[in-house]
Protein backbone atom coordinates (compact mmCIF):
# COMPACT_ATOMS: atom_id res chain seq x y z
CA UNK A 1 0.00 0.00 0.00
CA UNK A 2 2.88 2.38 0.81
CA UNK A 3 4.55 1.63 -2.52
CA UNK A 4 1.31 2.38 -4.40
CA UNK A 5 0.98 5.77 -2.63
CA UNK A 6 4.56 6.71 -3.55
CA UNK A 7 3.97 5.77 -7.19
CA UNK A 8 0.74 7.76 -7.29
CA UNK A 9 2.41 10.91 -5.95
CA UNK A 10 4.92 10.81 -8.83
CA UNK A 11 2.18 11.06 -11.43
CA UNK A 12 1.66 14.62 -12.77
CA UNK A 13 -2.11 14.46 -12.37
CA UNK A 14 -1.83 13.57 -8.69
CA UNK A 15 0.67 16.18 -7.59
CA UNK A 16 -0.44 18.71 -5.03
CA UNK A 17 -0.82 22.25 -6.38
CA UNK A 18 1.52 24.83 -4.90
CA UNK A 19 0.11 26.67 -1.92
CA UNK A 20 -0.82 30.37 -2.15
CA UNK A 21 -0.83 30.19 -5.92
CA UNK A 22 -3.02 33.29 -6.30
CA UNK A 23 -1.19 35.47 -3.77
CA UNK A 24 1.64 37.83 -4.67
CA UNK A 25 3.45 39.39 -1.76
CA UNK A 26 2.83 43.17 -1.67
CA UNK A 27 6.49 43.67 -0.77
CA UNK A 28 7.38 42.67 -4.31
CA UNK A 29 5.29 45.48 -5.79
CA UNK A 30 6.59 47.95 -3.21
CA UNK A 31 10.22 47.03 -3.95
CA UNK A 32 9.60 47.62 -7.66
CA UNK A 33 7.98 50.97 -6.87
CA UNK A 34 10.84 51.93 -4.55
CA UNK A 35 13.37 51.22 -7.30
CA UNK A 36 11.33 53.30 -9.75
CA UNK A 37 11.19 56.24 -7.33
CA UNK A 38 14.94 55.97 -6.73
CA UNK A 39 15.65 56.22 -10.47
CA UNK A 40 13.26 59.18 -10.76
CA UNK A 41 15.02 60.88 -7.85
CA UNK A 42 18.34 60.51 -9.66
CA UNK A 43 16.91 61.90 -12.89
CA UNK A 44 15.35 64.84 -11.03
CA UNK A 45 18.68 65.62 -9.40
CA UNK A 46 20.44 65.46 -12.75
CA UNK A 47 17.80 67.67 -14.34
CA UNK A 48 18.23 70.18 -11.50
CA UNK A 49 21.98 70.30 -12.12
CA UNK A 50 21.31 70.92 -15.82
CA UNK A 51 18.90 73.72 -14.97
CA UNK A 52 21.44 75.28 -12.59
CA UNK A 53 24.08 75.14 -15.31
CA UNK A 54 21.80 77.01 -17.69
CA UNK A 55 20.99 79.61 -15.03
CA UNK A 56 24.58 80.14 -13.88
CA UNK A 57 26.42 79.65 -17.16
CA UNK A 58 27.28 82.57 -19.35
CA UNK A 59 27.33 82.75 -23.11
CA UNK A 60 30.57 84.28 -24.29
CA UNK A 61 32.73 84.19 -27.38
CA UNK A 62 35.32 82.10 -25.53
CA UNK A 63 32.99 79.25 -24.61
CA UNK A 64 30.64 79.54 -27.62
CA UNK A 65 27.67 78.52 -25.46
CA UNK A 66 29.36 75.30 -24.31
CA UNK A 67 27.66 75.55 -20.92
CA UNK A 68 24.23 75.53 -22.56
CA UNK A 69 25.21 72.62 -24.78
CA UNK A 70 26.44 70.63 -21.79
CA UNK A 71 23.35 71.54 -19.79
CA UNK A 72 21.25 70.27 -22.69
CA UNK A 73 23.26 67.04 -22.71
CA UNK A 74 22.68 66.62 -18.97
CA UNK A 75 18.99 67.32 -19.40
CA UNK A 76 18.84 64.77 -22.23
CA UNK A 77 20.52 62.23 -19.93
CA UNK A 78 17.96 63.00 -17.20
CA UNK A 79 15.12 62.43 -19.66
CA UNK A 80 16.70 59.12 -20.71
CA UNK A 81 16.85 58.19 -17.00
CA UNK A 82 13.11 58.92 -16.69
CA UNK A 83 12.13 56.88 -19.73
CA UNK A 84 14.36 53.98 -18.72
CA UNK A 85 12.92 53.93 -15.21
CA UNK A 86 9.34 54.01 -16.53
CA UNK A 87 10.05 51.21 -19.00
CA UNK A 88 11.76 49.08 -16.37
CA UNK A 89 9.01 49.66 -13.81
CA UNK A 90 6.30 48.69 -16.30
CA UNK A 91 8.23 45.64 -17.53
CA UNK A 92 8.87 44.34 -14.01
CA UNK A 93 5.31 45.06 -12.97
CA UNK A 94 4.02 42.89 -15.84
CA UNK A 95 6.46 40.13 -14.88
CA UNK A 96 5.26 40.21 -11.27
CA UNK A 97 1.60 40.06 -12.31
CA UNK A 98 2.25 37.17 -14.72
CA UNK A 99 4.32 35.38 -12.07
CA UNK A 100 6.88 34.83 -14.81
CA UNK A 101 10.37 33.55 -14.36
CA UNK A 102 12.33 35.84 -12.06
CA UNK A 103 15.37 35.66 -14.34
CA UNK A 104 13.65 38.24 -16.55
CA UNK A 105 14.32 40.88 -13.88
CA UNK A 106 17.97 41.13 -14.87
CA UNK A 107 18.64 44.14 -17.08
CA UNK A 108 22.26 44.76 -18.01
CA UNK A 109 22.06 47.10 -21.00
CA UNK A 110 19.69 49.70 -19.58
CA UNK A 111 21.71 50.74 -16.51
CA UNK A 112 24.99 50.34 -18.40
CA UNK A 113 23.84 52.67 -21.19
CA UNK A 114 22.44 55.24 -18.79
CA UNK A 115 25.62 55.08 -16.69
CA UNK A 116 27.82 55.64 -19.75
CA UNK A 117 25.67 58.64 -20.76
CA UNK A 118 25.99 60.01 -17.23
CA UNK A 119 29.75 59.46 -17.19
CA UNK A 120 30.14 61.23 -20.53
CA UNK A 121 28.01 64.13 -19.32
CA UNK A 122 30.03 64.52 -16.13
CA UNK A 123 33.32 64.28 -18.02
CA UNK A 124 32.10 67.00 -20.38
CA UNK A 125 31.16 69.27 -17.48
CA UNK A 126 34.56 68.65 -15.88
CA UNK A 127 36.38 69.40 -19.14
CA UNK A 128 34.39 72.60 -19.58
CA UNK A 129 35.27 73.65 -16.03
CA UNK A 130 38.96 73.12 -16.78
CA UNK A 131 38.73 75.16 -19.97
CA UNK A 132 36.89 77.96 -18.18
CA UNK A 133 39.51 78.13 -15.42
CA UNK A 134 42.16 79.15 -17.91
CA UNK A 135 45.86 78.38 -18.13
CA UNK A 136 46.92 80.67 -15.27
CA UNK A 137 44.67 79.19 -12.61
CA UNK A 138 46.34 77.30 -9.74
CA UNK A 139 43.96 74.36 -10.02
CA UNK A 140 44.82 74.04 -13.71
CA UNK A 141 48.55 74.13 -12.87
CA UNK A 142 48.08 71.53 -10.14
CA UNK A 143 46.31 69.31 -12.65
CA UNK A 144 49.21 69.71 -15.10
CA UNK A 145 51.69 68.69 -12.39
CA UNK A 146 49.52 65.76 -11.40
CA UNK A 147 49.36 64.56 -15.01
CA UNK A 148 53.08 65.13 -15.59
CA UNK A 149 55.10 64.83 -12.33
CA UNK A 150 58.34 65.89 -14.08
CA UNK A 151 56.97 69.47 -14.10
CA UNK A 152 56.83 69.59 -10.27
CA UNK A 153 60.02 71.61 -9.76
CA UNK A 154 59.69 73.76 -12.88
CA UNK A 155 57.75 76.96 -13.36
CA UNK A 156 54.64 75.70 -15.14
Amino acid sequence: VVVAQREMSCLPCCEEPPKNQGHIDPKTFLANERTFISWLHMSTTLGSVATALVAIGTVSAATLGATQILASALLFTAIIFCFHSMRTFDHRNRIIKRRADMLEFDDFWGPATVSILLLLSWASVFALALVKMGANDTVHMALKVWLNPSLAGNDV
